[in-house]
């Protein structure tokens, strides 16, 4: 007989995988697929677990992912080393510098969408190409953002699918081509308290000397392919509102909302779903052994929805009183830009429905989400830009300035 665990393949989880984590959250919260390779954890807390003990739960571990990113990167990083990896760049993204991004991303997004009539694909068109020159501005990256963006979409491939070399093939010459593209910048990059690379090089805690550009290069690599992440979570933001008038009315009539619709953005559908470890000694999770060497993914949203936490979790709600997210992480491997891409994708969503307060799903193309250790839309074909919407005024939008901290001149 079948059991509900041999019915879990990618396909279905692809499609939508919220259903099968809750049943998975009720009956079988740590749970060996067979189809996966892996042992799926799906519970908050175990989630919680999992991505903080990093002497049981580790990252460092031989996969394809070590030979995309290469071995010495910040995420399979740990202990001491993972410290001073970090050290110099955490100050770069300290909360509070998170405002300059967020004014930055609606500055831009307001560039690209204020000649916008009609139809229009917004996350090609304008999400996703701000998205990429956001965080190429954050690092200060000598690369335009245009060829970041593709390099980050052809990453992707094998990193959903390292089990098939021709995919892994097309990211390792994406990351040969960065690599191509950033040595001799770096060679050349001297201290400069404004850059994050900068700092990541030359700023080396218990040495006098700079990182060598070795160093340096694979956790740039990690970081590529999170440049798509604030225009996924912008375009599933959009879809939300769109999905349900009485929020979008909310956050049309009271601006300062939109923080919050983002924050249950990130607890309802964050665009990076998954965390691999490996354990490193037999361990036990929720009642159930786990032997060394497991191959253990946490489900972060799966984590997000859970019963015991959230009441009503599969549904989207602005309203919701805030609460800690698994999104990124926690423990060591806690997201270093987890302050920046909320700030981000407000900013995105801000600019749209203030130039285009009557955009609207386009009919013709419906959005489809799709994906699991990726959820997110690949288009977002929208109409109504230009069109005015009722009860949206003036007077809203110098609330929504006041709010986001942009002057008009």
């Amino acid at each position: 007989m079948t059991s509900f665990l041999d019915t879990i393949t990618p396909e279905v989880l692809h499609t939508d995988p919220y259903p099968v984590y809750q049943r998975l959250r009720r009956d079988h919260p740590v749970a060996e697929i067979p189809a996966l390779g892996c042992w799926l954890v799906t519970r908050r807390q175990d989630v919680r677990q999992v991505m903080s003990d990093g002497q049981t739960f580790t990252t460092r571990f031989p996969s394809a992912m070590s030979d995309i990113y290469g071995s010495e990167n910040i995420l399979s990083s740990s202990g001491d080393t993972h410290k001073g990896m970090r050290a110099g760049v955490e100050e770069i993204f300290e909360p509070e510098r998170a405002g300059p991004a967020r004014e930055y991303a609606r500055k831009l997004v307001i560039e690209r969408v204020s000649g916008m009539r009609g139809r229009a694909d917004l996350m090609g068109e304008a999400l996703q190409p701000v998205a990429a020159e956001v965080f190429r501005w954050m690092l200060s990256l000598e690369v335009d953002s245009t060829t970041l963006l593709r390099l980050a979409h052809a990453v992707w491939p094998g990193i959903l699918d390292p089990g098939d070399p021709a995919k892994l093939a097309v990211s390792a010459a994406a990351m040969n081509e960065l690599d191509a593209a950033l040595t001799p910048w770096l060679e050349e990059l001297g201290p400069d308290p404004s850059s994050a690379i900068a700092r990541w090089r030359h700023v080396t805690p218990g040495s006098g000397c700079p990182r060598g550009v070795a160093e340096v290069l694979p956790t740039i690599r990690v970081v590529l392919p999170s440049l798509p992440e604030p225009g996924w979570a912008a375009g599933s933001l959009l879809v939300a509102l769109f999905n349900d008038p009485d929020q979008r009315r909310l956050v049309r009539d009271h601006p300062e909302l939109l923080g919050d619709a983002v924050h249950e953005l990130l607890r309802w559908m964050p665009p990076f779903g998954l965390v691999e470890r490996v354990t490193t000694r037999p361990v036990e999770l929720d009642g159930t052994h786990l032997p060394a060497g497991a191959h253990v993914v946490a489900a972060i949203g799966s984590a997000n929805r859970d019963e015991t936490v959230f009441e009503q979790p599969d549904t989207f709600d602005l309203r919701r009183p805030r609460q800690p997210l698994a999104t990124f992480g926690y423990g060591e491997h806690t997201c270093l830009v987890r302050a920046f891409i909320p700030a981000i994708v407000e900013g995105m969503v801000a600019g749209v429905l203030d130039v285009h307060p009557g955009v609207r799903a386009d009919p013709s193309e419906p959005s489809r989400v799709a994906g699991w250790a990726t959820r997110y839309t690949a288009r977002l074909c929208v109409d109504g830009l230009g069109d005015p919407a009722t009860g949206y005024t003036q007077g809203h939008r110098r609330a929504a300035d006041a709010h986001l901290g942009v002057a008009r001149g």
